[in-house]
């Protein structure tokens, strides 16, 4: 059983009967403890259940969106070293670029420090909902035109978010629009965030994107969230630590593995 499978039948589980012990998941999916405490640490994690001891209990809907939303400095702590080394390939990419649209996930936001100045008698306008990104590219004054969507501020993220921040994009077009997310399900083709408001913005820039990035690391493979992003082949390329990938030979690639087996 894929672990997909096994952290979907879990959740199930404890949507029905409210908590879990390890023993019992061990005896419903058919494998070794060890394997249910990874599956219920990845989903505690992303606020999808809370760990106690001996098992896992079920979190409210309106408190699994709370854990959900982490702050921006609760968020920049974990795989820092990877989001680095993805935005060292992202200014690589973005190079020479006059347009870009940058969402507000910690990700993106180390981008910010490593975007090339534009050239001379060039210019390069970045539009983000992202507050930290927007005070970092200030800080740096390289020359960029930098604007901050509009919306109302979200209560942890660090970002804009709702029907005013998706308004502000009306009209704009991107050569590049940049986004994170809280997880992409390799074998469902399915990209996944954890907010609803934050969903709306990045889709809203996506659409007037010429080429749609998606940057995330790899601890976020297979990882569950609540709110679908996209269908992975809406994005042109994949950025993650190992550098970019084009969608389309990703997909092909995983077609002939799947024949395969």
């Amino acid at each position: 059983m894929i672990a997909e499978e096994r952290r979907r039948k879990l959740l199930e589980a404890l949507r029905k009967n409210g908590a879990l012990s390890v023993a019992a998941a061990s005896g419903l999916l058919k494998v070794s403890r060890m394997t249910v405490h990874r599956d219920l640490d990845e989903l505690a994690a992303g606020g999808m259940l809370r760990k106690v001891h001996g098992g896992a209990v079920a979190v409210p809907p309106s408190e699994t969106q709370r854990d959900l939303a982490r702050s921006f400095d609760e968020r920049a702590q974990s795989a820092a070293t990877a989001k680095q080394r993805i935005a060292e390939h992202l200014a690589r990419l973005v190079k020479g670029a006059r347009t870009l649209a940058l969402d507000a996930s910690t990700t993106v936001f180390h981008l910010g420090a490593l975007l090339a100045p534009p050239a001379q008698g060039e210019s390069l306008f970045i539009i983000t909902n992202g507050i930290p990104l927007l005070q970092e590219l200030r800080r740096r004054d390289a020359g960029f035109r930098v604007a901050l969507t509009g919306g109302e501020p979200h209560p942890r993220t660090g970002s804009l978010v709702g029907p005013l921040a998706v308004k502000s994009l009306e009209g704009l077009r991107f050569d590049y629009a940049v986004v994170s997310a809280t997880g992409w399900m390799q074998d469902e083709g399915t990209v996944n965030d954890s907010t609803p408001e934050g969903v709306a913005v990045k889709q809203a820039c996506m659409a007037r994107a010429h080429t749609k990035v998606l940057a995330l690391d790899k601890s976020k493979l297979n990882f569950l969230a609540p709110y679908l992003l996209a269908k992975v082949e809406a994005f042109d390329l994949i950025v993650t630590e190992d550098g970019p990938e084009e969608v389309s030979k990703l997909t092909k690639r995983r077609k002939r593995e799947v024949v395969k087996v």
